[in-house]
């Protein structure tokens, strides 16, 4: 988005060059490094990405994702890069240390320029873990769900994600069989491509979420701008927009309340619930809260400050 907006950015990957994302359609360019010698050779043995020359201190400022804070945060600071730390799992700042310690995570943070957050659970967790770090270095940034998502022809379809919490969706899923009634059918989503997930989201009319410990959670979002009713575990970062009539929070291992509270989404569907105007008044405020404009809008805001902290 912001190379597309004339925002001069690029992809890269510290050891796999010409690295591009395969799971979803993009025009974000690869980065070409200015050193001469730099190539995959250097790429397979070299222990550390900011050798002098490949980047330049005066116009380049780096994003590094939050799994990978301690080790290239601390390359950016011996460097004197200037450089952001992008938090989309508020519950994975811990992670990723491997060698390194906990003093170097927090050196990473503190000399961080600026901290981006997914979500409001996940500008919490960041000040959590570092209470010292002002609350004006976080910035907002807002994900959005894309044209892959929309409502379909509904079906007496129950979908649901098991991948992060596979016994749990194995539980939900036994104990509600008995009560589903005629026509409606439980469907999982497994290993497929996000054209597949949008197909069967626009045809199902209830989700059952199973996210857990999530910086934003975003299949409940693309389920509900999908036209589904929303039953399930907000995984933290998803509480921001789970609301009623639209989504029903479970609180994280309540079966009992998960299956009644599908039973509910049931009765709902079949009353006409989601073609209230209180039902889609509330999914239009999402689209406009999540959509690319809003998406966008933020990213030129962080786009400014980069520009105002390189000078």
């Amino acid at each position: 988005m912001l190379y597309a907006n004339n925002v001069e950015s690029y992809i890269f990957h510290p050891r796999k060059p010409n690295f591009s994302c395969t799971w979803f359609s993009h025009n974000a360019k690869p980065f070409i490094p200015r050193k001469s010698r730099f190539s995959s050779t250097w790429f397979s043995r070299v222990s550390k990405f900011l050798e002098p020359g490949i980047f330049d201190a005066k116009n380049d400022f780096l994003v590094i994702p939050e799994i990978w804070a301690a080790r290239y945060g601390n390359q950016c600071i011996d460097a004197g890069l200037r450089y952001a730390i992008y938090v989309q799992g508020g519950y994975l700042i811990h992670t990723g240390i491997g060698s390194l310690s906990e003093r170097d995570l927090r050196r990473a943070y503190d000399h961080a320029d600026i901290l981006m957050s997914i979500s409001e659970d996940t500008s919490t967790m960041i000040s959590l873990a570092f209470p010292s770090i002002s609350h004006q270095k976080i910035i907002r940034l807002f994900p959005n769900v894309g044209e892959t998502f929309g409502a379909g022809v509904k079906q007496k379809i129950i979908s649901f994600i098991p991948r992060k919490l596979p016994k749990h969706a194995e539980q939900v899923c036994f104990y509600l069989k008995q009560y589903l009634p005629e026509g409606w059918e439980l469907v999982p989503i497994i290993n497929r491509t996000e054209k597949d997930v949008g197909s069967i989201l626009a045809k199902s009319s209830i989700f059952m979420s199973f996210s857990d410990l999530e910086g934003f959670s975003l299949p409940p979002l693309e389920a509900a701008i999908s036209g589904n009713i929303v039953v399930g575990y907000t995984g933290q970062g998803a509480k921001e927009y789970f609301y009623k009539p639209v989504f029903r929070d479970i609180p994280n291992g309540d079966l009992k309340g998960f299956v009644e509270s599908v039973r509910t989404a049931i009765r709902d569907v079949e009353a006409g619930i989601p073609q209230t105007i209180e039902f889609k008044k509330q999914l239009e405020d999402v689209k406009r809260t999540y959509s690319a404009e809003n998406e966008l809008f933020h990213l030129l805001k962080f786009s400014s400050l980069v520009n105002q902290t390189l000078g």
